[in-house]
């Protein structure tokens, strides 16, 4: 009779400790997962942090302003949840203040030259993310198409702001045909988006722009130019500069 209650007793030890062991893998196992999920949601908040930043404001189109904010503001949350005692629903609620203000101002701002090599990547970043989104399903296709166009469309912009900013630095050293160079590479771009968008107009005006140019620049091989084809030459190049908002207008149409 001993013998039996020896042989249950280590049953009933040996249960015990198989118990044990597969609870300390579960909790282990959370543990990880739980490390791994605030690791991830820690880097996707320091991704949009650098991209609610490096935006100037009024910059991003409502909808994709609108996908800054509830990715900061989901992911804040989800740490609060997973943190309690951070202060991660502080800044929740901050963004969210935030968020509200940015609806309300209607002001639409335009890069200057200096940010468009600071927004660049970040508008990537920003793109990728939304078709990692789209790829898992949680972003339909429509929003996603959505979104990714207007991304393109931006990074498309900064690009051809960036080669006229380009162009003008080089008329402003007498580097004719770089600057040629630099308006006719800005007018490719935008050639490639007639299907999109009508261009009609800026690209007329980049060509205006070149046409003055070549013939600035074969007036300074041949005789010296006149006063008044440098003064024609300038009025485009301020046009150009003035009909900046084309620009903007094309991203949020």
């Amino acid at each position: 009779m001993s013998s039996i209650y020896i042989i249950i007793a280590l049953v009933a030890l040996l249960t015990v400790l198989v118990c044990y062991a597969f609870i300390s893998q579960q909790l282990a196992k959370k543990r990880k997962q739980r490390l791994r999920l605030m690791n991830a949601l820690k880097q996707r908040l320091e991704l949009f942090k650098q991209i609610s930043s490096g935006m100037p404001a009024g910059y991003l189109p409502a909808d994709l302003n609108a996908l800054v904010y509830q990715v900061l503001i989901n992911t804040l949350e989800q740490l609060a949840k997973l943190a309690p005692k951070d202060n991660y629903s502080a800044e929740a609620a901050e963004y969210q203040k935030q968020f509200k203000a940015s609806k309300e101002s209607a002001d639409q701002t335009r890069l200057k030259a200096e940010q468009t090599a600071q927004v660049q990547p970040l508008l990537k970043e920003l793109a990728r993310y939304v078709g990692s989104q789209a790829e898992s399903g949680r972003l339909t296709k429509t929003q996603s198409n959505r979104l990714l166009g207007l991304c393109r469309r931006l990074l498309l912009q900064t690009t051809i702001e960036g080669y006229v900013h380009q162009a003008k630095q080089a008329r402003s050293e007498n580097k004719l045909r770089l600057a040629i160079h630099h308006y006719t590479t800005a007018r490719k771009l935008l050639l490639k988006e007639a299907g999109q968008q009508d261009v009609t107009k800026q690209v007329a005006q980049l060509s205006a722009v070149i046409a003055k140019l070549e013939q600035e620049n074969a007036a300074q091989s041949g005789p010296t130019a006149t006063a008044s084809d440098e003064a024609a030459a300038s009025k485009e190049w301020e046009e150009l500069e003035d009909e900046g908002d084309w620009k903007k207008k094309q991203v949020y149409d």
